[in-house]
Parts: structure tokens; C-alpha cells; sequence
């Protein structure tokens, strides 16, 4: 076939054979290229905010955080994560996933009524699970919309 012009360009254009051919070697190329690529950790959601906070009760009637920090002492029973979740269409769901040293110790489901809304989950320490805490949130797709981390440290004698 001859040159077709396309604007102020000329394009050759050849069988449509060749073009498949050539689209399938490109799209096998695209496939393979992120075996060959340390791929990123879930992508942000872009479109929800989330504040995070620990501490160690909840005040259910103000639906605020108590004894906030970011460091507590083994011997703590009990840790609370409070979220707030800007900007998802609701009604939908989250997910608090906990980790300590790495490793997942729970995974909570928690409901989000509107687009400005507060939850938290809570998990109980045994008294030698020191270490770095880390609580993740994702939406209902698996996507890590936030996180925060704490420390539980050794008890001084």
C-alpha cells in the first residue's frame, strides 16, 4: 500500500496482519514487563482522606479518642485505632488491618455511613507483644487509603 496522508503527516500503513502481529508482540512486551519490575505496594486511593489515631479507649458518646499516643508500655490490655474517612461514597465499608513486626494479627471490617465519618477497631495485647504496631486502612477494593503506627515498648524494671 502507498502513503496516506493524516493531517500534516504521512502514515504508511501496512496489512492489517502485520499491525497484529506487531500489536500482540507489544501487548506479550507490556504483559511481561512487570514480572521483570519490583511492582509498588497498592496504590493510594485518591479519592477518600483519612485521619488516624491510637489510644486507649474511646469516648462512645463524643465518639472521640482517649488517652491518645503513639508509644504505650506491655502490661496495655487494649489499643485502640480511631479513623476518619473523608470523601468515599457512601454507604460502604473499610477494612483496619493490624500488624505487628510485619506480620497481619487482625483484620477488622468496619461500615462507612456518609462521606465524613469516624470508626475505630480495637485489638488486644497479650503482654509480650512489644514492638512496631501498624494499623492499615483499605477501602472495599483492597486499596490502602492510609495508615498510622504505634510502638509497644518493654517494660522498664
Amino acid at each position: 500500500m502507498g502513503p496516506r496522508r493524516q493531517g500534516s503527516r504521512i502514515m504508511r500503513v501496512g496489512s492489517g496482519i502485520t499491525i497484529v502481529v506487531v500489536l500482540g508482540v507489544l501487548t506479550g512486551m507490556a504483559l511481561a514487563a512487570p514480572d521483570q519490575q519490583e511492582s509498588p505496594a497498592v496504590a493510594p486511593a485518591a479519592e477518600a482522606v483519612v485521619e488516624i489515631a491510637f489510644g486507649t479507649d474511646i469516648d462512645r458518646e463524643k465518639r472521640e479518642l482517649v488517652g491518645e499516643s503513639a508509644a504505650f508500655t506491655a502490661g496495655i490490655e487494649k489499643v485502640f485505632c480511631l479513623s476518619r474517612i473523608l470523601g468515599l461514597e457512601a454507604p460502604t465499608s473499610v477494612t483496619h488491618v493490624w500488624y505487628r513486626d510485619g506480620k497481619t494479627m487482625a483484620r477488622v471490617d468496619l461500615n462507612v455511613g456518609s462521606s465524613n465519618w469516624r470508626t475505630w477497631s480495637s485489638k488486644r495485647l497479650l503482654p509480650d507483644w512489644t514492638g512496631r504496631w501498624e494499623v492499615k486502612i483499605l477501602d472495599s477494593d483492597g486499596r490502602v487509603l492510609g495508615g498510622g503506627d504505634f510502638v509497644v515498648n518493654e517494660k522498664q524494671e
